[in-house]
């Protein structure tokens, strides 16, 4: 019974993948973020996804490319001090209007958080003063 070894040390992986499942969501709280609920608050500098993702462009030497490339309608993103970078829409739908005149400026925005292949969401955002 060779196998009869392999099967404790089986359960215990699983256990520990279970456990790390679990756990991997409930880490989305830390850095600059306050979570309630599917609701969270992250403060950090909008970026025109387009030009962060194809050549790091951010700050204030790309906010004049930036507001026009989140005018003109390409993704938008927020940037927190820890790293993490957002996708940035309203409810269902861009919100690329209300906030191309705070691109490369840090802002604080209230949402819906969702993530899937690590892609992080943030739906129905509202702008917190």
């Amino acid at each position: 019974m060779k196998n009869s070894a392999f099967v404790p040390k089986f359960l215990s992986l699983l256990a520990a993948i279970a456990a790390l499942t679990v756990a991997r969501p409930l880490a989305a709280a830390d850095g600059d973020m306050a979570k309630t609920d599917n609701q969270v608050t992250v403060t950090g500098e909008v970026l025109d996804m387009a030009c962060y993702l194809d050549h790091g462009a951010h700050g204030e030497k790309h906010a004049s490319c930036a507001q026009m490339c989140i005018s003109s309608g390409l993704p938008v993103g927020l940037k927190s001090a820890d790293g993490k970078v957002y996708l940035l829409v309203g409810e269902h739908k861009p919100a690329n209007e209300k906030l191309a005149e705070y691109a490369a400026k840090t802002i604080t925005v209230k949402g819906k958080l969702a993530s899937r292949d690590g892609i992080n969401l943030l739906e129905n955002i509202e702008i917190v003063p």
